[in-house]
């Protein structure tokens, strides 16, 4: 004992001379008795770069009750062929919860760069805990605009197919009517200043959404194995309606691409991707709008269309080693009841060629929906859908065959 109170009062005497060391600003005046203000923490404190960001996002719960089996009671795509009576499914999922944040835009000689990253958890990974989501990547680009050109780089939504149906906020009803999702893609766009049209184009990575290999083990993704991005262009347009102050917009759109395989299916391992569509909204009143998508193309899993569906591998079948094409699209109508509640109605189909399919295959996909959702004072957002979901499925003999549920979804969000 004798031998530590010396050290420890040694310890303390260093401290006090490394205080008394400090710059004077930082302990203050010592004949005033006061401390200063401390300093104002600006960008260069908070970011490397010292540019301005803006967080955005909002928490969300999801409470999905499906009446029948579908393929996933989160992220569903079709209703599975019925087995059984009242094979209902319950969930409730935080996984739609979103944290984004924007660059302010920096002015440069080349123009003005800005960035956006934007995450989610509802990537749902085979096998993972119900409570321990991943995170995944929704948005991550770069921007730089000038004058009426752009350039942005990374992932994005893709150019072709820009409208979403006001339901199923988890799966925006891909593969039962709407195309389109984010890639990585190289897009360029021009906006005249009238801004009477635009037009976009974009380089993208197929394979990114669907990752089909259908040589598993043994092969390469097959979009990645074409050797080759695809190509995306809309071109958009706006006019007066009969609407003050509200217009009237359209776009064309078009993608082309490939993927590439290394087994042969019926001496062909080369299968072209395409997509055709329109997309359109109207003003009809100063509350209520209608507005939707019709679309057609062959091999269009990875742009969610054909049921998720690319190419027939089943030999055997008339159309054995071909692209399996579809047309489909949705409609709705929405209905601002005020700024804070907004009603919704509408339907969507996606209907692959029969004569492309083996038997079992999903031959259609029909919807029909309607919700509303109410922003209360406190920032906390209501919502409520219903959507009926049919999926019908080719059978060896005669008629197809399918199941049919009812899917409800009531969701709290707060918003900031």
């Amino acid at each position: 004992m004798v031998h530590r109170l010396p050290l420890r009062l040694s310890s303390l005497t260093s401290l006090a001379i490394l205080f008394a060391a400090l710059p004077v600003a930082a302990q203050g005046d010592p004949s005033s008795g006061q401390t200063p203000e401390p300093k104002a923490l600006d960008w260069k404190d908070l970011t490397k770069s010292g540019i301005p960001i803006r967080f955005y996002g909002f928490f969300r719960l999801d409470a999905y009750y499906n009446s029948a089996r579908m393929d996933s009671v989160v992220l569903p795509t079709r209703v599975l062929p019925e087995t059984k009576r009242n094979d209902d499914q319950f969930h409730l999922d935080p996984r739609l919860t979103r944290f984004g944040f924007d660059l302010t835009p920096v002015p440069t000689a080349a123009g003005t760069v800005t960035g956006k990253l934007e995450t989610d958890f509802a990537n749902f990974p085979t096998g993972s805990s119900e409570s321990r989501a991943t995170p995944r990547i929704r948005l991550a680009y770069i921007d730089v605009a000038k004058d009426e050109l752009g350039l942005r780089v990374g992932q994005d939504w893709d150019v072709v197919s820009p409208l979403m149906p006001a339901v199923n906020g988890e799966m925006l009803m891909w593969n039962a009517g709407n195309t389109g999702d984010r890639r990585a893609q190289i897009q360029g766009r021009y906006t005249p200043k009238d801004g009477a049209f635009d037009v976009k184009l974009a380089l993208g990575l197929t394979g990114a959404v669907n990752n089909q290999d259908l040589d598993t083990p043994t092969g390469e993704r097959d979009g990645f194995d074409s050797g080759m991005p695809h190509v995306q262009l809309r071109v958009g347009f706006k006019s007066d309606g009969w609407v003050e102050k509200r217009k009237i917009e359209l776009g064309v759109w078009g993608l082309y691409g490939r993927t590439e395989t290394d087994t042969f299916f019926n001496g062909e391992n080369r299968f072209d991707t395409w997509l055709v569509g329109v997309d359109v909204s109207i003003p009809l009143s100063e509350s209520l709008t209608f507005r939707g998508e019709a679309w057609a193309g062959e091999n269009l899993g990875d742009v969610r269309g054909g049921i998720g569906q690319t190419i027939n591998t089943t030999a055997g079948t008339p159309n054995f080693g071909g692209e399996i094409a579809s047309k489909g699209g949705f409609a709705e109508l929405v209905y601002m009841l005020s700024p804070q509640t907004r009603l919704h109605v509408g339907a969507s189909t996606d209907d692959p060629d029969n004569d492309d399919l083996a038997p079992g295959n999903p031959m259609r996909n029909l919807a029909g929906y309607a919700g509303w959702w109410h922003d209360f004072s406190t920032g906390i957002r209501t919502g409520f859908d219903v959507i009926y979901w049919q999926t019908d499925y080719l059978a060896s003999v005669g008629a197809g065959h399918g199941g049919n549920a009812v899917r409800y979804d009531l969701y709290f969000q707060y918003n900031f």
